[in-house]
């Protein structure tokens, strides 16, 4: 009886700890760390500082003047407030005095993508600047670079955002 209870533990450490309520095997391949960062990276407030527009997801893009806000809570809320009157923005821009969205990002951290669910606002989906559409993100010190896809993968968009102090 006394053996039985003096039995080694574990001969390695668990390689993570983590509620139960979100069980994962200990082996598997988990990116909730690169996930969490990504979301605490974007969390925040930030201005739109340029913006590059490409009517036919070439190279050839142009820039628009173009002011805006982006704001990403704790929840993964994000929300974008813009405008513009730059004749090289396309027409679904001009269309509203201010573009307004907001939905849910959801984080790819393996692909560096975000996406909008569950939208809300005045852009209509099916026009140029689509906002279910996947963006690739980009983190370079203060600055946030979202990267628009149309269907066939082709960059439409680039905006680059400052966060706020």
């Amino acid at each position: 009886m006394t053996l039985a209870g003096c039995t080694p533990g574990p001969l390695s450490a668990p390689k993570q700890a983590r509620p139960m309520n979100k069980p994962v095997a200990l082996n598997s391949e988990d990116t909730s760390g690169t996930l969490e960062t990504a979301r605490r990276q974007l969390q925040g407030t930030w201005d739109l500082v340029a913006l590059e527009y490409s009517a036919k997801g070439d190279d050839a893009r142009v820039p628009v003047k173009a002011s805006g806000t982006l704001i990403y809570d704790e929840y993964g809320n994000l929300t974008i407030d813009a405008h513009t009157t730059d004749p090289a923005a396309p027409v679904a821009a001009r269309e509203a005095n201010i573009l307004a969205f907001k939905g849910r990002a959801v984080i790819d951290p393996v692909r560096s993508e975000l996406k909008m669910m569950d939208l809300t606002g005045n852009v209509d989906p099916n026009e140029v600047l689509a906002p279910e559409r996947r963006r690739k993100y980009e983190f370079r010190e203060d600055m946030l670079r979202l990267s628009s896809f149309n269907t066939q993968g082709q960059v439409t968009a680039i905006s680059t955002w400052k966060r706020r102090s």
